[in-house]
């Protein structure tokens, strides 16, 4: 299948940001949300590296995002393998010719504009923006010669489309963008059942502009794909969707849907068969795998299952990308018997992103009362502290995101989140970093929160994070390189030192640069 040469009718592929394996590390592609120029392409290279993803003679990718493969699955299943290549976007014009009718982009966060990069550039151009605009350039020439559609997908495709009034209107790109980068078309949702019918459209010149998919429209999780081709890091889905009902969250637009153990294990092992030892499990909400209570007490069984089914596959660890405070306080002993699956130690820890998000019980029960259960609003707090204790008794590191500057909250409900991270950080002394994520609401922009609407309450919680995160780099860098080089890794400590130092100080100046002073708790 790999290392073939020519060009396909239909050409998948994504910007360079999203084409590493980030070194086993996914919270190393955070890193792509920061910007370039704090990060010059040596560092960036080093930690985010794509040379073992691709054939270096035709282009064709070797591992890829897990949704590109979901759609490359599909448009095989349609029109043969042969009319499909998933491409790297260096060498994409290796993949394009006369017979090339679309090229579709799976895009994370093509213009900078979600929650991570907003809170991390600073106004400043974003490695995964410089990317997508260097492909999308590449793209346009090419299609001065060549007549093709360009599509975009994933997570980030609303990103291109226009504004009215302040609000999203979902039948147009905006037309600036579309020149600037030559999109045609957009599609959003769930799309890789339908991608035939979509691409065939594209490419017969009669599909909308913005093209939405219900994404609810899967409900038997057999129509969904299979992988034929390894992924990046190894990720497979285990679940759709999240069941906490979150209202600000985009996932909780998604039903929760759980695949099978034994589908989860078919999708691995094309991992496993390319080499890869370990597995990462794409999910919203690991806690609530096979749970059906309305309690949402997480279904222990179901788990362990799933982890032993695949430890039977022959994954030597497995790792999952999110769950909750309260799934883990829920049950302890799930996690330690998670750890002890994956052989987790003072010498081995393995990270996991859960979401904070505040500490407020009244922003809780308003917004988000399913993420705390089965504990009560009241108790989010204290769920918070008791579990990231029960993750790092059992060596997982949590990078928890914040959201800094909910349209909803009050001054004293920033000051709670506040108090709760310095309690954390200095009496806890938890191990973990925290991300303050400024606000971004995809529908009414005016209420989207940046650094010129942050007061001094907002300022001092986006320090205090940052503050404990500084600190963190400095004790744990030796967790983060553990499979670095000597070199690469004495490059790291070196640049984690220098980054820490220029963070803190950069956001001192700019604070005095807004409020006149420097306060106390900038000391």
């Amino acid at each position: 299948m790999y290392g073939r040469m020519g060009s396909a009718p239909f050409v998948l592929s994504a910007d360079r940001s999203q084409m590493s394996n980030y070194r086993w590390n996914f919270l190393f592609g955070f890193l792509s949300s920061g910007p370039v120029k704090a990060a010059p392409d040596p560092i960036y290279s080093m930690i985010c590296p794509t040379d073992d993803t691709y054939d270096h003679g035709s282009g064709e990718m070797l591992v890829a995002p897990l949704g590109l493969r979901r759609v490359q699955s599909a448009l095989e299943s349609a029109y043969g393998k042969e009319a499909v290549r998933t491409q790297h976007p260096l060498m994409i014009e290796r993949a394009i010719g006369p017979e090339t009718r679309v090229v579709g982009l799976s895009e994370m966060s093509p213009l900078g504009m979600g929650p991570v990069d907003t809170a991390i550039s600073w106004y400043n151009i974003t490695w995964n923006r410089m990317w997508f605009t260097i492909l999308t350039r590449k793209l346009k020439k090419l299609k001065e010669r060549f007549d093709f559609k360009v599509v975009v997908g994933g997570a980030g495709a609303w990103q291109l489309l226009d504004t009215k009034d302040h609000n999203f209107d979902l039948g147009t790109i905006d037309p600036l963008k579309k020149k600037e980068y030559g999109v045609d078309h957009i599609v959003l949702g769930e799309s890789d059942k339908d991608a035939p019918e979509i691409f065939e459209r594209l490419a017969g010149g009669d599909a909308p502009e913005v093209i939405r998919v219900l994404t609810n429209s899967i409900l038997d999780m057999d129509e969904i794909p299979e992988i034929t081709g390894p992924t990046l890091t190894g990720i497979v889905e285990c679940m759709r969707g999240c069941g906490r009902g979150c209202d600000f969250c985009a996932p909780n637009l998604r039903k929760k849907r759980d695949f099978p153990p034994d589908r989860v294990a078919r999708e691995a092992q094309v991992n496993m068969s390319h080499g890869y030892r370990g597995v990462w499990l794409q999910t919203e909400e690991l806690t609530l795998y096979g749970c059906d209570d309305q309690d949402k007490w997480p279904n222990e069984d179901a788990i362990v299952e799933l982890f032993s089914t695949l430890k039977e596959a022959g994954a030597h660890s497995i790792g999952a990308t999110h769950w909750t405070f309260a799934g883990v306080r829920a049950a302890p002993n799930l996690i330690k018997k998670l750890a002890e699956i994956n052989g987790l130690g003072p010498g081995r820890w393995m990270g996991v992103q859960p979401g904070l998000e505040y500490a407020s019980p009244r922003l809780v029960k308003k917004f988000m009362p399913y993420k705390v259960k089965p504990f009560s609003p009241d108790e989010y707090p204290e769920t918070i502290r008791e579990g990231i204790k029960i993750m790092n008794r059992n060596h997982y590191y949590p990078a928890s995101t914040l959201i800094v500057g909910h349209p909803g909250e009050e001054k004293d409900e920033v000051k709670m989140t506040i108090e709760l991270i310095e309690t954390l950080s200095k009496e806890d002394k938890v191990h973990g970093i925290f991300a303050p994520l400024l606000y971004v609401d995809y529908f009414t922009p005016t209420q989207t929160m940046n650094f010129e609407k942050m007061n001094q309450s907002h300022w001092r919680l986006y320090y205090t994070c940052w503050k404990h995160n500084t600190r963190e780099f400095k004790d744990k860098i030796w967790i983060a390189t553990q499979t670095f080089g000597p070199i690469a890794k004495l490059v790291s400590i070196f640049g984690v030192y220098a980054i820490d130092w220029y963070i803190l100080r950069f956001m001192r100046n700019h604070f005095k640069r807004r409020f006149g002073f420097i306060p106390d708790w900038m000391d």
